[in-house]
């Protein structure tokens, strides 16, 4: 399947247009937003990557293990350098929070303290003690390192994961809550055709698979008494739904019946107020935002 970078292209300005009229969304946040986005879609359509011999065998994946875990992710080190090496330049003229983060970053380069190369490792293999480590040192940004690092490899893991698309029916239901392609838990979800068909998209490579409509993908509980919604006022398109048993939610978008673009990192931005409201009544996110929140 090849990339498209233009319909991409068009997809992104729709969204950001919406975007623009949302006026709890900070314009310079938006900023930020929009030019992080269209630089990593101009970085996908760079990417070259092949996928290494030994995927998961067919009877092992259908069982619940994912086709490639995501530590073994390959990934484009000339295009991650490039669009890591941009976004630096972006948040080191943004002001505020982003542009200290980027002047403690830029330090620790010089110094040879921080490695791309290890920063990237660690956030293929999950290694929250990496990050937490970062964070402690940049209380000012604590965020800014995980999202600078998963903001230059989405183009390559994206490419990856539409690779191994071609490897399995992603029309058919994953009975799992993570990613059949890389194993990372949802970011967000949304309902998609007249049948309602739910699909969730994967945290880390972006990849959106169909998944069962009632299951929490946290903890598999499909005890429909345990499994509610809700919705915000003034908020049309969207839902949270949460897990009595584990406690976290997951926000859905349901454009169906609405002239509305998805993007789903972006669907996650505009819904902000979910997040507000799912926290106060006690439910938890097991997944950061694509923007680092």
């Amino acid at each position: 399947m090849n990339f498209d970078l233009e319909k991409e292209r068009r997809g992104l300005d729709r969204k950001l247009e919406a975007l623009r009229k949302k006026e709890f969304i900070p314009a310079a946040l938006l900023d930020i937003v929009a030019r992080t986005a269209q630089l990593q879609l101009e970085a996908r359509a760079k990417v070259q990557v092949t996928l290494p011999a030994g995927l998961t065998a067919a009877d092992t994946h259908a069982q619940g293990a994912p086709l490639l875990p995501r530590e073994h992710f390959p990934y484009d080190k000339a295009v991650t350098a490039e669009t890591f090496g941009k976004l630096l330049a972006l948040m080191a003229a943004s002001g505020g929070s982003m542009a200290a983060g980027a002047q403690a970053l830029h330090k620790a380069l010089e110094a040879r303290e921080f490695s791309l190369e290890e920063a990237c490792s660690a956030l293929l293999q999950d290694d929250q003690l990496f990050f937490a480590d970062w964070s402690a040192r940049m209380p000012e940004a604590p965020s800014f390192v995980r999202f600078l690092v998963q903001g230059s490899m989405v183009p390559s893991l994206m490419a990856v994961s539409d690779l191994l698309a071609q490897q399995r029916d992603t029309a058919s239901v994953w009975a799992h809550g993570h990613c059949p392609h890389c194993g990372s838990m949802p970011l967000v979800a949304s309902l998609k055709q007249k049948e309602g068909f739910r699909y969730l998209t994967c945290s880390l490579c972006r990849h959106e698979y169909r998944a069962k409509r009632l299951q929490c993908p946290f903890c598999g509980e499909d005890d429909h008494k345990k499994l509610e919604y809700f919705k915000a006022e003034g908020e049309p398109g969207f839902e949270v739904h949460v897990c009595r048993s584990c406690h976290c939610y997951l926000k859905t978008s349901d454009f169906r019946e609405m002239d509305r673009q998805s993007v789903p990192v972006l669907d996650d931005l505009e819904s902000l107020a979910l997040d507000i409201l799912a926290r106060e009544q006690g439910f938890v996110r097991p997944t950061q935002s694509a923007w680092g929140f």
